[in-house]
């Protein structure tokens, strides 16, 4: 026990309980909006989402604590936890666009795993900042997104997800 508290000694803002709780909250949103793609063949899979989500919880997480170790020095130093969203949201940006693909026949995919990846690195950061309402209801929210939108465009659009990628899979092999 001794060696856990000279472990969390460095922790300010958050005890040792909430940290695990923020990270393992971020984990699991992260593996579950990930098996959604990865059950259906997407580009990017659960391991990406999850690494996501659990990095920008830390990364907001290690803003609270810079802040929070920082408060006295603010003429020496300063923290703007906007700029650590910011920036974290851009590099996921990247990431997402990734998964973006346009077909030859102007068909773009992978719309919805790229803002999906983005958003859980926006769950990821309202864990890591304690939002836990906040991040809950958005991870509901777009789980249900996620679910739904996948039967309404098969019955709209007459595509399923999965047979998106394989058509998608054999127009690239005719090539």
């Amino acid at each position: 026990m001794e060696m856990l508290a000279e472990l969390t000694s460095e922790l300010e803002y958050l005890s040792w309980q909430e940290l695990l709780l923020r990270v393992g909250m971020a984990m699991v949103f992260g593996l579950l909006l990930g098996l959604e793609r990865d059950t259906k063949n997407k580009p990017i899979d659960f391991r990406a989402y999850m690494i996501v989500a659990v990095t920008t919880c830390i990364l907001a997480i290690l803003g609270q604590e810079i802040y929070s170790d920082f408060s006295d020095a603010s003429k020496i130093m300063r923290v703007d936890i906007a700029n650590i969203i910011a920036g974290v949201m851009t590099g996921i940006g990247f990431l997402g666009a990734g998964a973006i693909i346009r077909r030859e026949n102007s068909r773009v995919i992978g719309t919805a795993t790229g803002a999906s990846i983005w958003a859980a690195g926006g769950i990821g950061l309202t864990i890591g900042f304690g939002f836990y309402s906040l991040g809950i209801v958005s991870f509901v929210a777009i789980g249900i997104i996620m679910l739904a939108g996948g039967i309404v465009r098969a019955k709209f659009s007459g595509i399923e997800d999965k047979e998106e990628v394989r058509r998608g899979e054999r127009e690239d092999s005719k090539k």
